[in-house]
């Protein structure tokens, strides 16, 4: 069973995605304590971000966890959590991007905002927050598609 998995048919989260959400946020939290418009709409987007990757973290990344298991063929206890989760993100998927886009626009507001101040650092925090969001919708949602597809044809479901 892959080491990522919890014991009794629970799902382990990947460190390395967890590890990159810390790493916004911490960003994130420093660009928040920016004097002016810079700072609320950081904050702002701080606040966004929270929110999502809490469910991220509680649902998609989740799923990661079997990645290494679907790979080599070897899938335990933890099929039985991961079905309905993959079954609710399908059913959310729309709901997830439509956060996205909400997030997307608050990133382009503080994107117009650090270009008249000439903000270069907490520009590339958005930046950088931006080219996560377009990872999650053009891989990591898909890649979740692509397990349960799998899952279901590995047991005939």
């Amino acid at each position: 069973m892959n080491s990522n998995l919890l014991s009794c048919g629970k799902l382990g989260i990947p460190d390395a995605l967890v590890n990159a959400h810390e790493e916004l946020s911490t960003e994130l939290a420093r660009a928040a304590m920016e004097s002016g418009t810079i700072g609320r709409l950081a904050k702002h987007l701080e606040e966004l971000c929270a929110r999502h990757f809490a469910r991220e973290e509680e649902t998609v990344f989740r799923v990661f966890g079997l990645l290494h298991g679907v790979a080599t063929d070897r899938i335990g206890p933890e099929i039985e959590v991961a079905l309905p989760m993959i079954a609710d993100l399908g059913a959310h998927r729309d709901a997830a991007l439509s956060h996205h886009q909400v997030i997307d626009a608050a990133i382009e507001e503080l994107l117009w905002e650090t270009r008249k101040a000439k903000n270069r650092t907490v520009a590339d925090i958005a930046h950088t927050l931006r080219r996560h969001e377009k990872a999650e919708d053009e891989v990591m949602y898909p890649t979740i598609v692509a397990i349960g597809q799998s899952l279901r044809e590995s047991l005939g479901i």
